[in-house]
């Protein structure tokens, strides 16, 4: 027979064929009393939980959870919750408040519908009970965007940080939410520094280092008053080295412009155009017209520290014409 609790009749079967006004132990102390529109549950002689009027279980203190005769899980009088009973006092004051202890690998898990466009994970920080409206209950959040598969950080109820995956890389934005030129990190900033680094301390410091598979190939370091961009150039690294002997004849290929850049048409510099540097190839990056599979164009560019060697080298070579010269008059005004 189904059983019926009932805070006024007490317990009766379904068809009210038996009642009782209370549920008790073996002494007065211990059972499930009814009164009025509450049921009160106690052991020891004190009220352990009441059940009020609207369904609600409401425990006078700290509410322990036991498996098995193991407790695994309370609440506690400010209403913080805990596994494995933890000692609430030992946590940061600012981070007590739902606590998962274990003694090994812990963790929690958000499990979402199907991977869709349209399914996500949150954890959401909100503000004030959200009384502000909709922005005061998502200032901050994390997202995992299923389908897509990438995860997003908001601050200020704006996405700030995206880490996707292209299918070969993970690929992290910063204020923008595409790549550029397929890159790792891609960071977009409007009237502020993009990466800001600062040195600990005025001698020389490492702020950058690129490394491939051959080990360091570069980098840029700071002192107390400048900044220095190295590539590498030990000894020991090159071989079949041999002197630059036409220095004058190819420095006569460089054709030298002022111009502007169409996207700043009132800023004139000097430099050249990359695909007439056939000099020095290796100062440029990419092909003359070349496109990408959209027919978008894909740019030229040069590192026009790479003809400082082309111009030591004919300048030399000027200089050795110019004292062959100064030698000569000087022959024929002593004469």
């Amino acid at each position: 027979m189904a059983l019926n609790i009932n805070g006024t009749t007490g317990i009766s079967g379904v068809d009210g064929s038996a009642s009782a006004p209370a549920l008790q132990g073996t002494d007065s102390n211990t059972g499930i009393n009814f009164a009025s529109d509450t049921v009160n549950i106690n052991t020891g002689g004190s009220t352990r939980a009441t059940i009020d009027s609207s369904g609600a279980l409401d425990v006078p203190t700290t509410f322990p959870i036991k498996v098995n005769g193991s407790e695994k899980l309370k609440i506690d009088s400010s209403g913080r919750i805990g596994q494995y009973a933890p000692n609430f006092s030992n946590f940061n004051a600012n981070a007590d408040d739902f606590i998962i202890n274990g003694s090994g690998n812990t963790g929690i898990t958000i499990n979402s519908g199907p991977a869709t466009s349209t399914n996500e994970g949150n954890l959401v920080f909100a503000e004030g009970n959200g009384t502000g409206g909709s922005s005061d209950a998502y200032r901050g959040a994390i997202k995992y965007k299923h389908g897509d598969d990438y995860m997003a950080f908001f601050t200020n109820v704006t996405e700030r940080m995206r880490i996707a995956n292209s299918g070969s890389h993970a690929e992290i934005f910063m204020n923008c939410q595409e790549a550029f030129n397929n890159a790792v990190l891609s960071i977009q900033q409007n009237g502020s520094c993009g990466i800001g680094l600062k040195a600990g301390a005025t001698n020389n410091q490492a702020m950058l280092a690129f490394r491939n598979p051959n080990g360091e190939v570069g980098g840029i370091d700071v002192n107390g008053s400048s900044t220095s961009y190295h590539t590498s150039s030990d000894y020991r690294l090159k071989e079949n080295q041999v002197a630059i002997s036409d220095g004058i004849t190819r420095l006569k290929t460089l054709k030298p412009y002022r111009f502007n850049f169409k996207a700043d048409e009132t800023t004139t510099v000097d430099g050249f155009f990359a695909h007439e540097v056939t000099a020095v190839p290796e100062a440029i990056k990419g092909t003359k017209d070349e496109v990408d599979s959209d027919n978008n164009p894909v740019y030229q560019g040069i590192d026009q520290s790479k003809l400082v060697p082309l111009l030591t080298a004919a300048l030399q070579e000027a200089i050795a014409k110019i004292e062959t010269l100064e030698t000569k008059v000087a022959a024929l005004e002593a004469g």
